[in-house]
């Protein structure tokens, strides 16, 4: 079930939402928040009973692990279990999505033969075991911990954050499922939250996935040794720029709107990536959560700028590393990983050593500097998309090229990557435009005047969400999954 299919359009959300709301307007709010709890299990449940029962058993696992280590216990033993309890999660992930990568390529290295487990990866295993993994480590910090067991599994499974995040801290959402099992749901939030969602239902359907079907088949070719030309090769490139950049602005988007329609804010995890002048900033601005984890959970306690300005920049290295490492269990993707490392590297060596650099302002910096940062970001998704290396090498050379022509492309998929280039490159983005923020203590939407007249739930902004929803709908008789969902 995903969120662009009909099995959730049509019948998980509108039963939900009748359901929810019902319970609600009954006065029977804690009823209307364990509605959720379940609902969410029944979401996940329909990708696998196995994987929920996993689900279930990491839940059950370190909730208890937590409520020992915030207990009243030596520091020593606190830490001892808060070490074996992040072990015991990072051995999860492990066994289903490194084992048989890890074990080939030892097998390859000395010789030997590996038989593949091919186990099946549970969706959204990496999201919702970092983020009880920064449950464990605040946990053992704060000596503070979740009661409720049943608050703590809405926290992990809630459904619109649980696949692909944002990967989620507890003191942002644990005021909020407790404010939902008291109090009236603030008014604004049901319109923002249909509103938030048509946007990033229509970039999924209405862009992304339409420029799916032009770059696979350029992909596949790459991985089996065809010689492409440059037209292809360019069109591989820029089109999975497009592609994911879509696809998981879109679901950002749709989990942002989703979580307003059942009265909780989500934090921001995507804000115009395509828009950044370096690479520091594209990684403030992609994948927002994922970056802030990584900082606090690996940066930090390697020593983060604590250590001098050479071991400081390892530390940023060997973390950008492990952040592509997370992506999946391939080279191509320790080779995307490895460039972004080296490039945030360098970006924070050249503010360090060549500050002239950094402060250089005007237009003409604005569009040196977001052409560069573009075009390295455009050069590493080659290797994240392509399924070997050998293939994203090939793609590479062909784009040094000037064979082909545009006849490779469908016509309205070519006015479709335009429109999609200007949207991502000059245009606000939906939550700007909705006027969404995540915190807490501020009212939505935020009084932009420039934007006032759209932010507002008028006839004319409700007319354009029923038409976006309208649209997205009516081409999602044949869903494709979100790309993050494989990660």
């Amino acid at each position: 079930m995903i969120f662009s299919g009909y099995a959730f359009l049509l019948v998980f959300l509108p039963c939900l939402f009748v359901g929810f709301y019902g319970l609600r307007h009954l006065g029977a709010l804690r009823s209307s928040v364990s509605l959720l709890l379940f609902a969410s299990f029944a979401f996940y449940a329909y990708w696998s009973l196995t994987h929920l029962a996993l689900l279930l058993t990491s839940i059950g696992a370190n909730f208890f692990i937590a409520r020992y280590i915030a207990g009243e216990h030596p520091k020593s033993i606190r830490r001892m279990v808060t070490t074996l309890g992040v072990i015991g999660n990072l051995l999860l992930i492990f066994v289903f999505k490194y084992l048989d990568f890890t074990a080939t390529t030892i097998a390859d290295l000395s010789g030997n033969e590996w038989r593949l487990l091919n186990l099946l990866l549970p969706l959204g295993i990496s999201f919702f075991t970092f983020q009880q993994i920064a449950y464990l480590i605040d946990s053992y910090t704060t000596q503070s911990h979740e009661r409720s067991l049943s608050h703590y599994a809405l926290f992990v499974s809630f459904f619109p954050q649980l696949i692909a995040g944002p990967i989620v801290h507890h003191n942002h959402t644990r005021p909020q499922f407790n404010a939902l099992a008291t109090q009236k749901i603030s008014p604004n939030y049901l319109p923002y939250g249909i509103m938030i969602f048509a946007l990033g239902l229509a970039k999924k359907t209405l862009i992304a996935d339409p420029i799916a079907p032009e770059i696979d088949p350029i992909y596949a070719a790459a991985a089996a040794g065809t010689a492409l030309s440059g037209v292809q090769a360019w069109l591989a490139t820029i089109g999975y720029t497009l592609q994911i950049y879509f696809d998981f602005s879109g679901y950002c988007d749709m989990a942002i709107g989703l979580g307003l329609m059942f009265g909780i804010r989500l934090p921001v995890n995507f804000n115009s990536p395509y828009k950044s002048k370096s690479i520091i900033e594209f990684w403030r601005r992609w994948h927002i959560t994922l970056s802030n984890f990584l900082r606090d959970y690996i940066y930090i306690p390697f020593g983060g700028n604590r250590v001098g300005q050479l071991f400081r920049l390892r530390n940023i290295f060997l973390t950008m590393l492990i952040g592509g490492i997370w992506h999946g269990a391939a080279w191509t993707f320790v080779i995307w990983g490895a460039i972004h490392a080296t490039l945030i590297t360098l970006n924070h060596a050249m503010r360090i050593y060549l500050p002239a650099f950094d402060n250089w302002k005007g237009l003409t910096s604005t569009i040196v500097k977001r052409a560069a940062t573009l075009g390295a970001v455009m050069i590493a998704w080659i290797f994240f998309r392509a399924e070997s290396p050998a293939a994203g090498i090939e793609i590479m050379t062909a784009l040094t090229s000037i064979t082909g022509d545009l006849s490779v492309i469908a016509p309205e998929v070519l006015v479709l990557m335009i429109f999609a280039s200007a949207v991502a490159l000059f245009a606000p983005n939906s939550l700007e435009i909705a006027g969404y923020t995540q915190r807490l203590d501020e009212p939505i939407p935020v009084q932009a005047p420039a934007l006032r007249a759209i932010m507002r739930p008028t006839p004319i902004s409700a007319l354009a969400s029923a038409i976006m929803l309208g649209c997205g709908i009516a081409v999602a008789w044949k869903p494709a999954v979100f790309l993050y969902f494989n990660f």
